[in-house]
């Protein structure tokens, strides 16, 4: 598991046990940890049928893509599972912001998280309070405890899932890819998701919670993601059809429709950089706009003199759409590639391609334009701060030897 680097120093002028950060947290974990605590909806009862999946840092940091997916197919179906993001992990991601090569992993997953929290459906933050600890604060120092330290977090995340296995008397499983967590978890009767490093997906998630029930229902099979450490598989594999153990094929799928997934790393990092800040860009627009972002896609604004993206809520706004509405409040600057066509999937709009198929200029010009949009607000800051993160990956991809062509 990543440790993080910001621990936690006893109040020792207060003269208790509890623990301050030494650091600040990121604005965006701190958002998920103050609405973890201030939600009692999602601290109410729990279904009794539902199960709960506590996710560890490294997870989040690796399979960002694969955990989207269980969660959209999760909500699609209905079915009750409740991610729970223990607060240690919320740490250890804050930790991992400024670090070279897990920056981006990091970011994104902040992101997403704090989308998803505010949903309020599927994923959850934990609370002060849900813990087994007797002092009835997780953040509080128990005795004998030496806090943050990488076992210690350890002892966290497994203290968050005995709280809602044992206090809240749930299913609960432990997704993480530490092997010694998984050990002292399986030990206490908590089961763990353990993934496969090569191709772990929605389904062996799904597999993994609902047994065979899992064939009623509907779960992507295995496909390329961009990971840190996964430079290797994106250029020697494709999507190519597996077969697990009793035969089933892994990506194909009758009931779902077919997605050819890229297998080139460029592809794979671009989708990632598209819908990262896609939504910094919404994010943006929403503090921007103000009220009048409320009036959105509302007959206040039907007429046709309106600009098209005035007449849609925000919910389907696109880059495009986003840049249009920020290119009016404040000129952004003009490039080739511009930032929205650069934004957009592949072959969904008019110059809209592939990642491998924009040149190393293309990606540094709309990169480095959007920096520059992030500065143009104050309220843009993280996209400026974002940009760095990516680029580190782009210019390693860029440094390595790839096939001119992939799906």
């Amino acid at each position: 598991m990543f440790s993080s680097n910001h621990t936690f120093q006893p109040n020792s002028v207060l003269g208790t046990h509890t623990f301050t950060e030494t650091l600040q947290l990121n604005a965006t974990l701190q958002s998920i940890d103050e609405i973890a605590n201030r939600d009692v909806e999602m601290q109410g009862p729990l279904a009794e049928q539902l199960t709960v999946i506590v996710l560890d840092t490294n997870i989040l940091l690796e399979f960002l893509d694969i955990v989207q997916t269980f969660v959209s197919e999760v909500e699609q179906q209905q079915l009750p599972v409740l991610l729970i993001i223990p607060g240690a992990v919320i740490y250890e991601l804050d930790g991992q912001k400024n670090r070279n090569g897990l920056s981006w992993f990091a970011r994104r997953a902040s992101t997403w998280l704090l989308k998803k929290v505010k949903e309020r459906r599927s994923v959850k933050g934990q609370a002060l309070d849900e813990t087994c600890k007797a002092s009835g604060n997780w953040k509080k120092k128990e005795p004998g405890m030496e806090f943050g330290t990488e076992r210690t977090n350890d002892s966290l995340i497994l203290d968050c899932c005995q709280y809602f296995f044992r206090v809240r008397q749930r299913r609960a499983f432990l997704c993480s890819k530490d092997k010694i967590l998984a050990v002292e978890a399986e030990s206490v009767g908590i089961p763990t998701i353990f993934p496969n490093r090569g191709s772990f997906c929605s389904r062996d998630i799904a597999q993994a919670v609902f047994g065979h029930e899992a064939s009623k229902f509907i779960f992507s099979g295995y496909y390329p993601i961009y990971r840190s450490d996964s430079m290797e598989l994106v250029q020697e594999r494709g999507a190519t059809i597996e077969r697990d153990d009793d035969g089933m094929d892994i990506d194909d799928d009758s009931t779902m429709s077919h997605v050819l997934h890229p297998s080139h790393a460029l592809d794979l990092l671009h989708l990632q950089v598209i819908d990262y800040f896609s939504e910094l860009l919404l994010e943006l627009v929403t503090r921007v706009a103000g009220g009048e972002a409320d009036k959105f896609g509302t007959p206040e604004v039907m007429s046709r003199h309106a600009p098209s993206y005035m007449r849609k809520h925000l919910m389907f706004w696109t880059a495009s759409d986003s840049w249009q509405f920020l290119n009016m409040k404040k000129r952004c600057p003009n490039s080739k590639p511009g930032v929205d066509v650069f934004l957009t999937k592949p072959y969904e709009g008019r110059g809209a391609r592939r990642g491998q198929d924009w040149s190393r200029r293309d990606w540094e010009v709309a990169l480095g334009t959007l920096s520059t949009v992030g500065e143009l607000w104050e309220e843009g800051s993280i996209i400026r701060e974002s940009v760095p993160a990516v680029e580190f990956h782009v210019r390693r991809v860029f440094a390595m030897p790839m096939r001119p062509t992939g799906l």
